[in-house]
């Protein structure tokens, strides 16, 4: 069956991970600011937190900008990650309140689904597995397989591609404002979850949609969503 969302078609989703499917950002914020300490850096939370939505070399632009040029940059996060994922591995993948419901939803309906993150291949691959679900997703795309990450669209042209399917097509899930810029770029439908970034009349002139929480989204699309039948289906 094909589906229409407002009398436009669409046929797929394509997800952001961190911030968006699990409650990963407040983590890495506050790995970002113990691994910090441990190299005797102060770091200041507002910074931290505008790095969210940024692939490692935006993050390691706005920390070296905010911190100078001595900052031990890739000891700091070579930490970060190790705390972070050794919390993951205590506690397991913290997902966000509704994404079972709203994969169900869209495979359910036959949605293409992928993910466009700017994480790289193999974390992606670990949360995806530990959270228990890579299988609703027939493609991947990642940080470090992309020559221009978010805010550039170009990750969210990849991951259409990879559907087979026209980028007109698809709605993008986003949490930060960087990635609605790509996913607006990319000519999707973008529906915005804000997590720890907050949007700005600019983010918000791209959003198709911005709810507070993935089960919001889903209470939209059950009754946004209608079915293309006769002679829509060829147009």
């Amino acid at each position: 069956m094909r589906w229409a969302i407002e009398g436009r078609r669409v046929g797929a989703a394509v997800f952001d991970m961190d911030g968006l499917m699990f409650d990963t950002e407040r983590l890495a914020v506050e790995a970002w600011i113990e691994a910090a300490a441990e190299f005797g850096c102060e770091f200041g939370r507002p910074v931290v937190e505008g790095t969210v939505g940024l692939d490692r070399e935006g993050s390691r632009a706005a920390l070296i900008g905010a911190y100078g040029p001595g900052l031990p940059y890739d000891s700091i996060r070579a930490r970060r990650i190790e705390l972070s994922a050794r919390r993951i591995a205590a506690q397991g993948v913290p997902v966000k309140e509704g994404l079972f419901e709203l994969l169900r939803l869209l495979a359910g309906k036959g949605f293409s689904l992928a993910v466009a993150t700017s994480t790289d291949r193999a974390r992606v691959t670990k949360l995806l597995d530990g959270a228990g679900v890579a299988g609703y997703f027939q493609a991947v795309v990642c940080g470090d397989e992309v020559s221009r990450n978010k805010p550039d669209p170009e990750i969210y042209r990849a991951a259409a591609a990879k559907l087979g399917i026209a980028p007109g097509q698809c709605l993008a899930l986003e949490d930060s404002p960087s990635g609605i810029a790509a996913a607006h770029g990319a000519g999707m439908l973008p529906i915005m979850i804000p997590d720890i970034a907050i949007p700005d009349a600019s983010t918000l002139s791209r959003v198709y949609r911005k709810f507070g929480s993935l089960l919001e989204v889903v209470r939209f699309l059950e009754g946004a969503l209608s079915p293309l039948g006769g002679e829509d289906e060829d147009r």
